[in-house]
């Protein structure tokens, strides 16, 4: 019986943990993917104590950090939760149970998909949904990115060092990513943005990705490229919170005091997955919320006057 369970091994997640164990919680974290968004982030560049460091080794820096500190990290999907007699019971799609007191979930935001022709056939043949996950893939060719944020401006950066020509597609009048990011991209004579544009269709020779069709000022067109990456933010995990009871909003994100507690007691979210009133969708901000929900969920084991398990100890209050 684990003190903690911490699903969802992103920056929140992590964090979590890393306190947990100062907390002396005899605690897991289980998660498919080391580092959830923020590995997919090529260049960071506003974390404190790093000029510039990837997402992908920022997340190694952190799961090390939390295995430094004795917290065991799961990299599987979690397939369920139920409530059980004085706790939580997590299934992992492997089969995989494990009981806990507590939870935290802090699944953040998983990628959000365009929904038109072509894209579910293509994916895998030449349309990514992370860029920075090809490496050099896109050498030399034609290519496409979708979205106007943070995530499609890096994601620019990344493939300028590589690709011949990058398309900038948005639906929007002007970038919503900042203003540094922006400052990179825009007299590269390689980029060219498309402004108010939406992607209609994704094209193909049946085996890969072969072209896109767009409008934009109710004219339709064509364009050729090799290979499409959709970065257009993500939609909030929160399926295996709705069975539990958890309450969420009206646009998916768990709903939480300021304390991170849920309307089920002993449940804890962090993230982006909660709903805190915060536009900002940073790895600093979820980092504060994943130390603050493992602060909480400690706070209620000691007021519930539960043993915190530490090795082959039992600290009683």
């Amino acid at each position: 019986m684990y003190d903690l369970i911490i699903i969802g091994c992103g920056p929140s997640g992590l964090t979590a943990s890393i306190y947990a164990s100062c907390f002396k919680l005899k605690h897991i974290v289980v998660g498919d993917i080391l580092g959830g968004q923020m590995s997919l982030a090529p260049d960071i560049i506003n974390y404190p104590g790093f000029e510039e460091i990837s997402g992908k080794d920022l997340a190694e820096k952190m799961a090390t950090q939390v295995k430094k500190r004795g917290g065991e990290i799961l990299n599987e999907s979690v397939s369920k939760i139920e409530k059980i007699e004085n706790g939580f019971r997590l299934t992992t799609e492997s089969g995989k149970n494990f009981d806990s007191s507590t939870l935290i979930i802090a699944t953040g935001a998983e990628r959000r998909k365009l929904n038109i022709t072509g894209e579910n056939e293509y994916t895998g043949k030449g349309v990514q949904y992370c860029a920075t996950c090809e490496k050099f893939e896109y050498e030399n060719k034609t290519v496409a990115v979708i979205g106007g944020a943070n995530s499609a401006v890096q994601a620019v950066i990344q493939l300028a060092s590589a690709a011949s020509k990058i398309y900038l597609i948005y639906r929007g009048s002007e970038l919503r990513s900042d203003p540094i990011l922006i400052e990179k991209i825009k007299n590269d004579p390689k980029i060219e943005i498309l402004y108010s544009t939406q992607v209609l269709e994704i094209l193909g020779d049946g085996q890969k990705a072969t072209g896109i069709k767009i409008k934009a000022n109710d004219t339709e067109k064509t364009l050729n490229i090799e290979k499409v990456f959709i970065e257009i933010g993500g939609v909030p995990g929160s399926a295996l919170a709705i069975p539990l009871g958890i309450n969420i909003d009206e646009k998916g994100y768990i709903k939480v005091d300021d304390k991170l507690t849920t309307n089920i007691q002993g449940v804890f979210a962090a993230g982006d997955i909660v709903s805190v009133g915060l536009s900002i969708e940073q790895i600093s901000t979820a980092i504060g919320l994943g130390a603050r929900a493992a602060f909480s969920a400690f706070s209620y084991l000691k007021h519930q006057n539960a043993p915190f398990l530490w090795g082959q100890s039992q600290i009683k209050r």
